[in-house]
């Protein structure tokens, strides 16, 4: 891809549902901009979800100790009823660009053959090639699913990888705490928000009931308002987007980092099971020599010793290919750890900056809230110490 693109941006939008006879469902625009050198070429593709997932696959399946970026879940039960919903849409659609946009920018990913035919092959061409079946290219170690679930059981695990492990687990559970913290303080400012709503209405009646105080307390009461409407656009409006949303999807690509942490131990896991049944072997062919030796020459002897010899004969054949298994598992281990280090090089580079801006953008929100709210508060203040002034002067 990187051959015929020298430069190009990806982006998702345009959502649109489709009422096939057999099913319901969203696709959505995928739209990439490619800048050659003297023009600018675009390709526009519609897929659903189930082609990102495609997409996800054979990227694990092509480049299996690189971090694939995830996906937003798959609907929940209870979600299966509002999955067509505005808000379930425009979620999923916005980490799908981000999705797109973690692979596009990668430096391996957007190079891929795969990514080329998601991005510009016509819909029927796609479909064809994804109804093909899961693919057989795998460079370092079987199937993808051979992956999930193993880990080294010799207790020789890099210690650089144990780090990194430790610290993804470690950062989850902060930004599940985060997440946690704010869906509490969420629901309190909504039910806030409710509230402010009520006394509103109680200013508005003591107001009706004592004219000579109308005054002031319509100041209070417009001080309130201009809070309420504050915090609907500073913070209710923008947690989803700005907070939640970005936080999931983050989770979702340190779970991304888990997965291929899981698969480099896979890896080893192989190279260290293959080293231990060469060195079986090895034994074995040293306890038959013992043997051979220590025996006398009767008959049924010499008739056991020639079993020996076969079994013998067969165990030195056998372990020379061991011995091409155990280097070829050596490198592709070496590979691992070295794609591995790169990745993750690139992920903490990236995490520090993203992270950093969904904490700036939910700040800046609040500031902004919180300095107007200030002001509205304020001019209630001013007309308050108006009508006393007013009330001083008269007397």
């Amino acid at each position: 891809m990187c051959d015929d693109f020298q430069e190009y941006e990806v982006s998702v939008d345009n959502p649109q549902k489709h009422l096939d006879p057999m099913e319901t469902y969203i696709s959505f625009r995928v739209t990439t901009k490619v800048k050659q050198k003297s023009n600018e070429e675009e390709f526009i593709a519609r897929r659903r979800y189930s082609d990102f997932l495609w997409l996800r696959n054979k990227l694990f399946e092509s480049f299996p100790t690189l971090v694939v970026p995830g996906l937003p879940a798959k609907h929940s039960v209870l979600e299966q009823l509002d999955r067509y919903s505005r808000p379930f849409i425009m979620t999923r659609m916005s980490m799908l660009h981000t999705f797109m946009q973690r692979v596009a920018s990668h430096p391996v990913f957007s190079c891929s053959p795969v990514l080329k035919t998601f991005l510009t092959a016509k819909s029927a061409e796609f479909n064809m090639q994804a109804k093909a079946g899961p693919g057989l290219f795998d460079r370092l170690s079987g199937s993808i699913q051979n992956f999930k679930g193993c880990i080294p059981r010799h207790g020789h695990l890099y210690p650089e990888f144990e780090a990194v492990r430790v610290y993804v687990n470690n950062l989850s559970q902060k930004l599940y705490s985060l997440l946690s913290v704010a869906s509490r303080i969420h629901r309190e400012r909504t039910e806030l928000s409710l509230e402010l709503e009520d006394a509103k209405r109680a200013l508005d009646n003591w107001s009706y009931n004592e004219p000579e105080l109308s005054q002031g307390i319509c100041g209070v009461r417009k001080a309130i308002e201009s809070v309420t409407t504050l915090q609907k656009i500073h913070l209710l409006q923008t947690y989803h987007p700005l907070l939640e949303n970005p936080l999931e999807e983050y989770l979702n690509y340190i779970e991304a980092v888990k997965e291929a942490l899981t698969r480099r131990d896979a890896i080893q896991y192989n190279y260290e099971n293959s080293i231990e049944e060469t060195n079986k072997k090895r034994g074995e062919i040293l306890q038959l020599e013992a043997l051979n030796n220590n025996n006398n020459g009767s008959f049924g002897m010499k008739l056991w010793r020639t079993s020996n010899r076969e079994k013998l004969h067969k165990l030195k054949e056998e372990v020379p290919v061991l011995d091409q298994v155990v280097e070829e598992n050596h490198d592709k281990v070496e590979i691992a750890n070295e794609s591995m280090k790169a990745d993750l090089a690139r992920w903490n580079t990236e995490k520090r900056s993203e992270i950093k801006d969904i904490l700036n953008r939910i700040t800046e929100q609040h500031v902004l809230y919180y300095e107007e709210s200030l002001h509205a508060w304020e001019k209630a203040l001013e007309t308050l110490k108006g009508l006393s002034n007013s009330e001083e002067v008269s007397h």
